[in-house]
């Protein structure tokens, strides 16, 4: 095979072209795992088209340079092209002359899109809620030269937009997360495999079936955590992981099912901040660690009472630790202690793992690494305000008794590094979070929300699928049946914990599907568990209005005195990230229309809105409103890639909500 390296493509990509990112995949399989190869190498088209989708969706959902509301729409009807277009764009001949060697899907519209060098054509297969589209097929460029497809997601950036420093970077982080999907779908290939020989022996037909059979074996809350291959499902940068090496990627990423040993930095005491109040923080929740860390110390012939010990991230340890406190290193202020592992796996988010063969809480750990657009180290304000917000929470939670199985997910404790300089003191941090699995009752099985439209390795069903599927059987139901009680039961438990925080007490939660484990029992949701407080928004005259003094750390962005902040939080994560994409599962699921999933939305809404009118009126007006109004903010993920600007950038789309309030009246 005769392979011709490219740093980036042009739009003459052909068979025998390679990213430098997919390169570097294929030496670190050569060196460590040859015998993957081919499956890495069969692997490169989906890689590449799972990125180039995501892209190519937000890029139109965005509407980013109007790329979208001046698109031509066009679909073929027979032999004829029918074109439709706000503006008068007109398409050549020759245009034409090459889409009739072209195969174009009747039952597609597609989106044709002039730019300088020619005509780029999406096939679009669906377009749901929020103006969220769904590419398909190949995505096509037409010029003088003929029709050519795009291969790869960092080619339709180069067609797209001029060159520049922000979008050169975009490009490096698109082109590194292509190579590593491919990477992640070759393992996960491999893994099914092996997960199907296993349930052939156990006459398991699904993955829930599997989990039960395999009980006190596996843990389900982990598995789940780990079945999710493709990330995000609107971020093109879903897998996009700069600073990892491909050796890196592969040992530490979840999907790849790795262990891996969590390291420890022992710090000196007056360089600390920290939540806990009496017994040093691992003292208290690994003790076993905790002796031995030291036992370490009285080695190297220092006292240990003038130390506290952090858990560090393996990565962090060995490649960012040593640069970042290289002074505080060489003070003797940071040791690190050698001796001293925890084994662990990594969870959805990476950074959070779970100590393995441990009811332990679950470590949220600094890594100075970029996933898809953040770098993941950890702010000293999220450390300290973690027991803040967790008391807060269940102050809050003891006084709305009907909100029992909308169940926080609290955060124990949190440590950080005491420094000035933002690099230091974003290092050195760690939270403590409760285990999902010792909060479990018999028959109950916790996924972690972006699994719900993960691939099942047995039935290739959706995991929100067969969840439904079992909850049809539960309840004796046909699947065109079992949609609406199913999703009833969802909304019913999760939409007025989310609306009651919002109304009475000012609290939007990041509440999008990576922050949510929805917990199940024969296919009905049992309780549903909240996580992550770092991306709240709190609009601080609400929880003044309820009494409610909370004394969160200076400079903490969650906090806001601006009620849209507030707003904006809550609708993205929830309704547009979370139930968008759960309507997006059901509709493909049971052929029913989203509409009509929409309406029980509302419906569940104006319920809460109603109940919490009496004590909460002025609040309710508000939101009522703003949750109902004609267009709301989507977040652009793609554009904030684009630009050099800080913070979220928005853009404006219908309202699935908006036109059903006249369709009641």
């Amino acid at each position: 095979m005769t392979i011709q390296m490219i740093k980036r493509p042009n739009h003459d990509v052909s068979k025998g072209f390679m990213l430098e990112a997919e390169v570097d995949c294929m030496r670190f399989i050569m060196k460590q795992m040859p015998s993957y190869l081919n499956y890495f190498i069969a692997n490169l088209e989906k890689g590449r088209k799972g990125i180039l989708h995501k892209l190519a969706s937000s890029i139109l959902r965005e509407n980013i340079n109007d790329l979208y509301k001046e698109a031509i729409d066009l679909k073929k009807v027979g032999s004829v092209f029918v074109v439709k277009s706000e503006k008068k764009n007109e398409l050549s001949k020759a245009f034409y002359s090459h889409l009739q060697k072209t195969l174009i899907r009747e039952e597609l519209t597609y989106k044709v899109v002039q730019v300088k060098k020619g005509v780029l054509i999406f096939p679009i297969k669906h377009q749901y809620a929020f103006q969220r589209i769904e590419t398909t097929d190949n995505i096509l460029f037409i010029d003088d030269n003929g029709v050519s497809e795009i291969k790869v997601a960092s080619e339709l950036i180069q067609l797209l937009f001029e060159p520049g420093e922000q979008v050169e970077l975009f490009i490096t982080e698109l082109d590194n997360g292509t190579a590593n999907l491919a990477l992640a779908y070759m393992f996960d290939n491999l893994w099914r495999k092996e997960i199907q020989d296993d349930a052939k022996e156990l006459q398991a037909t699904s993955t829930l079936d599997y989990l039960d059979k395999m009980s006190g074996n596996v843990s389900s809350s982990l598995f789940f955590e780990q079945l999710i291959i493709e990330g995000h499902h609107l971020h093109p940068g879903a897998k996009t992981k700069i600073g990892l090496s491909q050796s890196d990627v592969f040992r530490f990423s979840p999907e790849f099912h790795q262990s891996f040993g969590v390291r420890f930095v022992a710090v000196d005491r007056e360089h600390v901040v920290t939540t806990a109040k009496v017994k040093r923080m691992l003292e208290e929740h690994y003790q076993e660690e905790w002796e031995l860390c030291c036992a370490e110390l009285e080695q190297k012939g220092l006292d240990p009472n003038k130390y506290d010990v952090i858990p560090v991230h393996e990565w962090q340890y060995e490649h960012a630790i040593p640069v970042v406190y290289e002074k505080e290193l060489s003070e003797g202020t940071v040791i690190l202690i050698e001796g001293v592992t925890l084994e662990a796996q990594a969870t959805s988010s990476f950074r959070t793992v779970y100590a393995k063969n441990k009811m332990a809480p679950s470590l949220k750990l600094a890594v100075n690494s970029q996933m898809t657009s953040t770098v993941r180290s950890i702010s000293t304000q999220t450390a300290m305000n973690s027991t803040l917000f967790t008391n807060m929470m269940t102050k809050i939670m003891k006084q709305e008794q009907q909100l029992k199985d909308f169940v926080p997910l609290n955060e124990i404790a949190g440590m950080a590094f005491k420094s000035d300089e933002e690099l230091k003191s974003r290092n050195l941090t760690m939270l403590l979070r409760e285990s999902i699995d010792g909060k479990l009752t018999e028959g109950e099985v916790a996924i972690a929300g972006p699994a719900l439209y993960s691939r099942s390795p047995l039935s290739d069903q959706t995991i929100l699928a067969e969840l439904v599927n079992q909850f049809a059987k539960a309840n004796n139901l046909t699947k065109s049946h079992a949609a609406f009680p199913f999703f009833d039961e969802y909304i019913g438990k999760v939409l007025p914990g989310y609306l009651t925080l919002m109304v009475k007490y000012g609290i939007a939660l990041e509440g999008h599907l990576q922050n949510s484990i929805p917990v199940f029992k024969n296919g009905r949701l049992s309780r549903f568990f909240f996580r992550d407080w770092g991306g709240s928004r709190i609009y601080q005259a609400r929880l003044d209005q309820q009494g409610i003094a909370v004394s969160f750390t200076p400079g903490s962005v969650s906090v806001t005195d601006n009620v849209s902040d507030m707003h904006n939080k809550l609708y993205y994560t929830v309704f547009q990230n979370h139930l968008g994409e759960v309507i997006k599962q059901l509709v493909q699921y049971s052929g029913i229309s989203e509409e009509a999933f929409w309406k029980r939305v509302k419906k569940v809404c104006d319920h809460t809105f109603d109940v919490l009118s009496a004590d909460s009126e002025e609040n309710v007006s508000l939101d009522r409103s703003f949750m109902y109004q004609s267009t709301v903010m989507h977040k652009s993920l793609t554009k904030m890639r684009l630009s050099s600007k800080k913070g979220d950038s928005y853009c404006e789309v219908s309202n699935p909500l908006a036109h059903l309030v006249e369709d009641n009246g």
